[in-house]
């Protein structure tokens, strides 16, 4: 549970896939990923962010350099599979806004969906930005500790 200003207290999960990111359905938010206003979706991802960042440690077990938080990705919570993609954007950095729907996001996405068991091994999964309606697939294809 995180405390974002404007918004109480949320339920975040962070995941890393290359980079850490927070990841939380825009719902939670008051906002609809599909059809709220960008500006909307990196203000709220923005606090997110602010708020991981000012209320946890991130460690990372290999390379202290990677221990930060990119940035957080709002999701539209459609984390069971199926077929069908589900959307999120990505907010990083200061404040931008990726027009993909994150290489990086992705995997970490995938890893937090296996690893809650939404997700097999090798079982692909569609991933679909709101910015530009891009796709990407990926799967996990094994599991390390």
């Amino acid at each position: 549970m995180v405390d974002v200003p404007g918004h109480g207290k949320v339920m975040v999960d962070i995941a890393y896939g290359g980079a850490f990111y927070a990841f939380v359905t825009a719902e939670k938010l008051g906002l609809d990923i599909c059809s709220a206003k960008t500006r909307d979706l990196v203000d709220a991802a923005s606090a997110v962010t602010e708020a991981v960042k000012a209320q946890f440690k991130i460690n990372h077990p290999d390379s202290e350099d990677l221990a930060f938080l990119y940035g957080t990705i709002l999701t539209d919570g459609k984390d069971a599979y199926t077929k069908e993609p589900t959307t999120n954007i990505c907010v990083f950095a200061d404040e931008q806004v990726d027009r993909s729907p994150t290489g990086s996001g992705v995997t970490a996405r995938i890893a937090l969906q296996y690893h809650k068991g939404l997700l097999e091994l090798n079982q692909m999964r569609a991933f679909k930005s709101s910015a530009t309606g891009s796709v990407f697939t990926g799967k996990a294809v094994r599991e390390l500790l």
